[in-house]
């Protein structure tokens, strides 16, 4: 069973919520690396530790073939997963916003009562307090970057579930 993988992936959920909580961004930073060196380990302790097992290693040496292939349904291991790890656990590159602001531009369309043509307003708002930090560029660039941690937890609970249900308890 996928038991070693399953507890760090309850600690990566745990890094999510303090990312959640965090205003300082020094502090923020130090968890975004944690968070992401979490999310890559789960495929480390399932392939390491819980690969002890026979089972589980045959179904996830099969998956990882399947997570490393070019299908779009595994783009978040490859280019979010493994491409995050690499940026900071190999160079300390960060790809999410650096600053406690951020700005945003906004667009409004206001429509006239009276049916003349309508009128765009352009205005940039600065965003703080930890409320936006979004990816800078590649995969899913301009998004909150807990967001994607978010859907990297969900998709590793149930890439895990699916290698648990092919293989059998020891007797």
């Amino acid at each position: 069973m996928t038991n070693r993988a399953r507890e760090v992936l309850s600690d990566c959920r745990l890094v999510w919520q303090m990312l959640e909580d965090e205003k300082d961004l020094r502090r923020w930073r130090i968890h975004w690396a944690a968070a992401v060196a979490l999310i890559r380990t789960v495929g480390y302790a399932l392939d390491k530790v819980d690969g002890k097992n026979p089972d589980v290693k045959r179904v996830a040496s099969a998956a990882f073939k399947r997570w490393k292939s070019d299908t779009a349904e595994h783009e978040i291991f490859r280019e979010f997963i493994e491409r995050e790890r690499n940026n900071i656990l190999k160079e300390y590159q960060f790809n999410v916003h650096p600053l406690d602001e951020v700005e945003i531009a906004i667009t409004t369309k206001l429509v006239p009562v009276q049916g003349s043509e309508p009128i765009e307003i352009q205005q940039v708002f600065p965003i703080g307090e930890n409320i936006y930090r979004p990816l800078l560029d590649s995969y899913r660039e301009g998004d909150d970057a807990r967001d994607v941690l978010a859907e990297a937890i969900d998709w590793w609970e149930a890439e895990l579930s699916a290698i648990d249900k092919f293989v059998q308890p020891a007797r």
